[in-house]
């Protein structure tokens, strides 16, 4: 039975019909141009951003709660689910008993003229992508642009990692190294990647527009991309620690920018 359209009514979703099936598979495997926003706090969030619920999804148990005629009210079509069940299709381990489901968010590719641009070279974790994505948007960056063969930053778990910020900065997927560094120098600028050997971040005075690239935890940025930049930065450590987590060397470096003249 189909929710009632942008009312604020509710229509049951019994525990073993069709659309709850094709709900979970839609979760598992994600359709191209929409996404499944999973927690109270984000689709709350969304809502105020103008972002669109193409679907609602709530938890029976939270009907009593504040806001709720609201939320509803805000989609296209909603229904109330049994609280278990709603929890087993959600996607993140610590469901809140709200699911969305939006449509992705068109990009335009960022053109590279100025500014900062976070690249994420081969980083397959989707909590990963999600929180340098979150980190890129925070620090002031224009752009986080993926290589191919990334994590899917549309990913539930990416999404919720990211705080929504996947919906509030441009996040440009299957950008190969090189055409971003050709683009970016032919506006002057540079391309950087994090290492743990190369110049100590408190030296770097990039040229902008700066692009910064990150690799995935443990292997780091490849080999063809260290061959395309225009040099290495790095954080120095202490107490013999090795690495950071990707998450926050980005953060750092990032924040270093932003403190750093236009």
């Amino acid at each position: 039975m189909e929710g009632v359209s942008g009312s604020g009514g509710l229509a049951r979703l019994g525990r073993h019909g069709a659309r709850l099936k094709e709900l979970r598979r839609r979760v598992r495997d994600r359709r191209p141009g929409e996404v499944v926003v999973d927690g109270r706090r984000l689709v709350d969030d969304l809502v105020r951003w103008g972002v669109t619920l193409l679907e609602l999804y709530l938890a029976e148990g939270l009907l009593d709660g504040p806001g709720v005629d609201r939320l509803a009210a805000s989609a296209r079509r909603s229904w109330v689910v049994d609280d278990g069940v709603l929890a087993d299709v959600a996607p993140t381990r610590a469901p809140q008993g709200v699911l969305a489901v939006v449509a992705e968010p068109r990009q335009e590719p960022w053109p590279g003229r100025d500014g900062v641009a976070l690249y994420l070279d081969r980083v397959q974790d989707p909590g990963n992508t999600g929180a340098l994505v979150r980190s890129a948007a925070a620090l002031g960056a224009a752009a986080a642009l993926l290589a191919p063969g990334g994590a899917d930053p549309f990913h539930p778990a990416a999404v919720r990692a990211s705080a929504g910020a996947v919906f509030r900065l441009p996040v440009v997927r299957d950008r190969p190294l090189a055409d971003v560094a050709a683009g970016v120098r032919r506006h002057g600028g540079e391309v950087w990647v994090a290492d743990t050997a190369g110049l100590a971040v408190g030296d770097w005075r990039p040229r902008r527009p700066t692009v910064v690239v990150v690799g995935a935890e443990g292997c780091g940025v490849s080999d063809e991309s260290r061959g395309l930049a225009d040099g290495a930065v790095t954080i120095p450590l202490a107490r013999g620690v090795e690495s950071l987590n990707v998450g926050v060397a980005a953060a750092l470096l990032l924040d270093a920018l932003r403190r750093q003249s236009p």
